[in-house]
């Protein structure tokens, strides 16, 4: 381990008792959406306090060490890091990027399929050329899927998540391709452009970052996804995404804003369906005016407000939707020479060219929608010398009909098989090996049903048709995975931008950024 690792890890921790009894307002979990909410809030004045009921910050984000090993739980890449882009220049107006380095990478990612492997390069141009090329018959439909992906985000990006009545015929008019595809899956579209089954699945590879299979996932999330890094590529927080976490703290404490861990909120206060405060671990009242919960929707809304303090539409929103897929990761350590094998810090691994059968497995309790990662091709320090990190992930239902306990160890040896397939002879040069399943996830993030990405990400459940931030509790607004824009690391941080706005009563980004500007000078 590195020695600035054993720094980070042993550093003196925030305090565990908040120093008041009423701030502006309280942030409920410091995981990446709760931590940039509070960041920004203390930056620009206002007295926060953040509660996390884990003993450290960063949610998924939060690094774990295993005998001189550091891994990211569930965090690979982010996007928004290069220089001039919105996480980039977010960090710099919080007085903390001199904290980071950001590695780039020139890859997008990697895909094996049966009888394939692509390695797809940085670069909307590059990328859909290398795409292309696989299927040469296939070609110009591969090209305008692509296309349309570009297309398509381009004018998201232009987007409110919101429109009033008055504002929707125009945008009709100015953002043709958002509204005639806003309800379409990815195999929609697929359908117009591109007809060769392996063709098919070569253009879904990414399904597994946003959980649902291209017959039912959203055409705008995937299109969203994959153009979050293919223009300027995707970036790794060298020494671990312990490190943006850490950050987004210090912005806090440094602006006197306040971090407490260890500490559970349990419940919400209201008065005339207002809030006015929360307590925490049962007893300890902290008054407020506004709340920011990271946490659980369910468990926000239920739990923590209680059901009798909701609207009945709200009542059945929440029994409408959906929670995504969880998952199963594999975090293991080997000998093999990982970056002379040639493989890109990030490859989605298929049994099928055909996504839907894929989704079979996984729904029949078999490894499927796998993602390997190899952390230490950009950060070697993240081991031993000589030995690499290899993280494979799968997708996985929470129930699979036996208890994860005993389906664990079959689940394993499935996986290490993939492996072995991948890298002949990991097995005999593995060094360590961890497991988390579903059950892992409920309890570490109480998401409900150990969800990764919050709610299934459907065309019916996803961008404005997720929770709103602003929720119809009066004070209470809402950030990461389960409310808008939507799952991912960069979507969690933007939507505590957006809270932190929500809360100022400001107008729209470009006001919150100007904010943090006239402070930083």
């Amino acid at each position: 381990m590195t020695a600035a690792a054993r720094t980070r890890l042993t550093e003196a921790r925030p305090q565990a008792e908040p120093r008041s009894d009423a701030y502006d307002v309280v942030v409920i979990g410091a995981g990446l959406g709760g931590l940039s909410a509070g960041a920004a809030l203390a930056r620009l004045g206002k007295s926060v306090l953040v509660v996390e009921r884990q003993g450290g910050a960063g949610g998924y984000a939060h690094v774990f060490e295993r005998n001189g090993y550091l891994f990211d739980p569930a965090i690979h890449y982010t996007s928004q890091g290069n220089e001039g882009e919105l996480l980039d220049v977010y960090l710099k107006l919080l007085g903390v990027r001199d904290r980071l380095t950001f590695v780039h990478s020139e890859i997008e990612y990697g895909a094996q399929f049966p009888g394939l492997r692509l390695t797809a390069p940085v670069g909307i141009e590059p990328f859909i050329e290398e795409n292309a090329r696989q299927f040469p018959e296939q070609a110009e439909g591969i090209r305008k899927f692509f296309q349309l992906c570009v297309d398509v985000t381009r004018e998201s990006q232009q987007a409110t998540q919101r429109l009033s009545l008055r504002e929707l015929d125009q945008a009709v008019t100015q953002l043709p391709l958002l509204f005639r595809y806003r309800m379409a899956t990815v195999d929609d579209v697929l359908d117009e452009f591109v007809s060769d089954p392996r063709a098919r699945g070569l253009c879904g590879a990414i399904w597994p970052y946003m959980g649902a299979p291209p017959a039912t996932g959203s055409f705008i999330v995937y299109a969203g996804l994959l153009m979050s890094t293919l223009e300027n590529g995707p970036v790794y927080c060298a020494g671990s995404f312990q490190r943006l976490a850490d950050a987004f703290s210090a912005a806090i404490e440094e602006n006197g804003g306040e971090l407490i861990l260890g500490t559970e909120v349990t419940r919400v206060l209201l008065e005339e369906g207002r809030v006015t405060g929360v307590t925490l671990d049962g007893s300890r009242k902290v008054g407020t005016t506004t709340v920011v919960s990271n946490a659980d929707a369910t468990q926000t809304f239920e739990r923590l407000v209680g059901t009798e303090h909701l609207a009945k539409p709200l009542r059945r929103q929440l029994d409408r939707l959906q929670p995504s897929l969880s998952a199963f990761v594999l975090f293991t350590a080997t000998t093999l020479d990982v970056a002379a094998a040639g493989l890109p810090h990030e490859m989605f691994v298929y049994k099928h060219w055909d996504h839907a059968e894929t989704h079979r497995d996984i729904l029949a309790g078999k490894p499927g929608g796998l993602w390997v990662s190899f952390p230490t091709t950009f950060d070697p320090g993240l081991a031993p010398e000589g030995e690499h990190l290899v993280i494979l992930s799968s997708l996985a239902p929470y129930d699979v009909g036996t208890p994860w306990d005993d389906a664990a160890e079959g689940f394993t040896e499935q996986m290490l098989a993939e492996l072995e397939d991948l890298l002949p002879g990991f097995r005999e040069s593995c060094t360590f090996s961890e497991t988390a399943t579903p059950l892992t996830m409920e309890r570490y993030t109480l998401n409900r049903q150990g969800a990764i990405y919050g709610w299934d990400a459907t065309p019916a459940q996803s961008t404005g048709r997720r929770l709103r931030q602003r929720s119809p509790v009066d004070g209470l607004l809402l950030a990461g995975h389960w409310t808008e824009p939507g799952a991912g690391s960069f979507r969690a941080i933007y939507s505590g931008m957006t809270a932190a706005l929500l809360a100022l009563d400001l107008e729209g980004l470009p006001d919150l950024l100007r904010e943090l500007e006239s402070r930083a000078r």
